[in-house]
């Protein structure tokens, strides 16, 4: 099958419009800085709490004395504070305590999950971000500025905070039978070389096609179709459509699951 470019797709505004490595747009919702600065506080107010208890063992042991434990301890909390949001960030998809409150978390740019360095990256400059004076100036400056609404920390690391959409509470139960007169070619696909997250992306375009325009939906068949037929070592006929070959993989699927 050919392969062709993803076309371009309008969006709201206050969206970020991302392809997936699966070719896939999704738009993503950026998080405002209200919302964000509402989950760096529940954020903090946890992190102090954190603070707290290791100040108050470590004080109880005698370890903290004069002007060289209040220096241990700063360093400390500086630490913590990276070791944070990093740990969260990676281990949590992007989401930190705060955010998953407020149903936010940080992508890559590109839309694929926020990997380590980045989170590093992004507590790192978070420092300069929040911690020059006045208080979380930058922070809101750079977000403010930014068309991405992106903090400085957010530009180093190449990520957005973005609302989650809340898919998984929106998801219906979706029948694709098999299309007439191509019952025998469904039951001849073999989709054991699928798994659940290919059939998912196959799911999600085919349940989007209501909402694209005829060049957009064949665009992203032809992208999506190529992969799929990869990956099942099949080459479909030539006078298949990609969109048809997919809903017929599809009903392939849901038949043998």
């Amino acid at each position: 099958m050919p392969r062709c470019t993803v076309p371009a797709v309008a969006l709201t505004p206050g969206t970020q419009g991302i392809v997936t490595p699966e070719a896939v747009l999704l738009d993503f919702e950026r998080a405002g800085v209200a919302s964000r600065t509402l989950a760096f506080a529940i954020d903090i107010v946890a992190l102090a709490a954190t603070v707290l208890v290791i100040v108050l063992v470590v004080s109880a042991l005698g370890s903290l004395d004069g002007v060289g434990g209040a220096l241990v301890a700063g360093i400390s909390g500086l630490g913590l504070w990276v070791a944070w949001f990093t740990g969260f960030e990676t281990l949590a998809r992007g989401r930190t305590p705060g955010k998953a409150a407020l149903g936010l978390r940080t992508v890559s740019a590109d839309g694929t999950a926020e990997r380590f360095q980045q989170a590093f990256l992004r507590a790192a400059v978070g420092l300069i971000d929040f911690f020059l004076i006045p208080i979380g100036f930058v922070a809101v400056v750079a977000a403010t500025l930014s068309p991405r609404d992106q903090r400085l920390g957010d530009m180093a690391a190449g990520t957005l905070v973005v609302r989650e959409r809340t898919a998984r509470n929106q998801v219906v139960p979706a029948w694709f039978p098999a299309p007439p007169g191509y019952e025998g070619y469904v039951a001849s696909l073999d989709i054991s070389a699928l798994d659940e997250d290919a059939y998912e992306v196959v799911r999600t375009y085919l349940l989007r096609v209501p909402e694209l325009t005829a060049a957009a939906r064949d665009h992203l068949a032809l992208r999506l179709a190529n992969p799929v037929a990869v990956r099942m070592g099949y080459t479909p006929p030539a006078w298949l459509h990609p969109y048809l070959f997919l809903v017929c993989v599809a009903a392939a699927w849901q038949r043998a699951h």
